[in-house]
């Protein structure tokens, strides 16, 4: 009756949402800095970058586009992305997307029928720290 209460098991697991999103209509012309989660299906022309020290990760969405470079530590693409890729922790890559440009990763899913044009660089943890 006076005792304390718990919330149960999956009220006090967190979830990630979108914090920042980019819709189809908007276009984005210049360097993007975030944390935390975005999703992108919009286009940017500019450099995306999140803290590699974070859980950030961004989502590019089918008809996305970024010509740039992108770093994050989690990266989702389903759209294009035209310039270099920076995946610190994971990157997935999926059969309706086009990369041109090096991807440098330390875990990758890269589903068939993705459209590749560049280098595939596994990052190791000498690379990460210099």
């Amino acid at each position: 009756m006076f005792g304390k209460k718990t919330a149960p098991v999956a009220a006090q697991t967190p979830r990630k949402r979108i914090a920042s999103q980019l819709e189809p209509d908007i276009e984005l012309v210049g360097d993007l800095s975030f944390s935390g989660l975005l999703q992108v299906k919009g286009n940017i022309y500019g450099n995306v970058i999140a803290a590699t020290d974070t859980d950030a990760t961004l989502l590019i969405e089918a008809g996305a586009t970024i010509t740039g470079e992108v770093r994050a530590p989690y990266i989702r693409i389903r759209g294009k992305v035209t310039g270099d890729v920076f995946a610190t922790s994971r990157i997935s890559i999926s059969a309706s997307s086009t990369v041109i440009g090096d991807i440098h990763y330390s875990e990758i899913e890269l589903d068939q029928g993705a459209q590749l044009s560049g280098r595939l660089i596994a990052l190791n943890e000498d690379a990460l720290v210099g």
